[in-house]
């Protein structure tokens, strides 16, 4: 079973375990599982019970006043957020270069003016 359909890239699956007595909630982003929790049969209870109960609510609760979020806009940022390019790391070379500058004050007078061995390009 799958659920979160308003994003194709995202879902919740469900699959029992009968031999463990237990079901797993899984979250995919594309096809990739990203997180899992294996649930008693007791705790699926629970988690069905607030989910009745979180249900009866927003049946009850009146529409977002105009010019909040709306789930949609939620998403859509998320999306925007999850897009974002990883910010670059630096070479190898230039976080050592980094690190004998900052620990180059506690080196013994010997090595103080040692400097790594690495292009100076990375």
């Amino acid at each position: 079973m799958g659920l979160g359909r308003a994003r194709p890239t995202r879902a919740v699956r469900v699959s029992t375990h009968p031999a463990q007595g237990l079901l797993d909630l899984s979250i995919w982003r594309d096809d990739l599982c990203v997180g899992t929790v294996k649930l008693r049969p007791d705790e699926v209870a629970g988690l069905v019970s607030g989910l009745t109960d979180g249900l009866a609510r927003l049946a009850t609760t009146p529409p977002p006043a105009a010019g909040s979020a709306s789930v949609t806009d939620l998403q859509t940022r998320l999306a925007a957020v999850e897009s974002r390019p990883a910010a670059p790391r630096p070479s190898a070379a230039a976080r050592l270069r980094a690190l004998a500058v900052r620990v180059g004050g506690h080196l013994p007078p010997a090595l103080r003016g040692w400097a790594p061995l690495v292009p100076s390009g990375g």
